[in-house]
């Protein structure tokens, strides 16, 4: 009697055993979650929550899986390279260059006053290139379709009048520029000066950088001239002031493709201080 009791009691324990145990809902829900994960982290968080868990097996086969695959490596930032300009143009006679002259409205222009000024149309300049002797370049300037007017440039640095105000727009032309530095002993031969006014300028190279102009964009030399006057004073203006004169020189064009000028301060002045000159064409052998 008491073999038949011990034989029931283990045969219920045993069936007890064998019955499929209800799963923790929490514990399903956190295996739903990382099942499928490629994060070795999310699965061995499981594994620590859970050690002895129903899923704890199959947790295990799939971290050792991921740990055994291969580790591709992150690709090397490049590294910028910095920005080296075109070759430089060899000048040649017949080389020509087309610019549009504007004059750009600035604050307080145009008024009615004493030294107001009127809107004043756009014009174009075309430059031709005649001959290159001995360190010299000459060319001819027509503005608007007019008789061209020849011209020699040296290779001083020089602030002159042609068709406008400028600077040297061969400068690049006659050596590599530095991408800084002052630029030495600038020569001033604008009318203005040489008559009128007492004028002196210095400049600098400002280094590169990209100008967009309507002829293209460019990789340019930027060089900075400030450039100052004296001449007392007439009816309450100022004969005192300066500007500053902006040139981006492309060296695979052989000239400058923009200038901009600006006046920074005084009422008269020994030439057109405010304007913007800005390549439109070219043609270069």
């Amino acid at each position: 009697m008491v073999a038949r009791i011990l034989l029931a009691i283990a045969l219920s324990l045993a069936a007890a055993s064998a019955a499929p145990q209800a799963g923790d809902p929490a514990e399903i829900t956190f295996w739903e979650s990382v099942r499928d994960s490629k994060n070795p982290a999310e699965l061995q968080a499981y594994i620590d929550q859970y050690p002895k868990g129903r899923f704890v097996v199959l947790a295990k086969s799939r971290l050792a899986a991921l740990s055994q695959r291969p580790v591709v490596p992150t690709p090397a930032t490049p590294v910028a390279q910095p920005a080296v300009p075109a070759a430089p143009h060899a000048l040649q006679a017949g080389d020509s260059w087309t610019y549009r002259l504007s004059y750009p409205r600035l604050h307080g222009q145009w008024g009615q006053g004493q030294f107001g000024q009127v809107p004043r149309a756009p014009a174009t300049h075309v430059v031709t290139l005649s001959s290159i002797a001995e360190g010299r370049v000459s060319d001819a300037l027509s503005v608007d379709g007019a008789t061209p007017v020849p011209m020699t440039h040296a290779s001083q640095p020089t602030l002159f009048v042609q068709g406008a105000s400028i600077f040297s727009p061969y400068f690049a032309s006659f050596g590599e520029l530095a991408t800084s530095g002052r630029i030495r002993d600038v020569a001033i031969a604008e009318p203005g000066c040489v008559r009128t006014f007492t004028c002196e300028a210095k400049g600098r190279i400002a280094g590169r950088e990209t100008v967009q102009v309507p002829a293209g964009r460019f990789l340019a030399t930027k060089v900075i001239i400030d450039q100052e006057w004296r001449g007392g004073s007439v009816a309450g203006a100022r004969l005192n002031g300066g500007r500053t004169l902006t040139v981006w020189y492309a060296p695979e064009i052989g000239r400058a493709v923009k200038y901009s000028s600006r006046i920074t301060v005084g009422d008269q002045t020994p030439m057109d201080a405010n304007f913007d000159l800005e390549l439109v064409s070219y043609q270069v052998k």
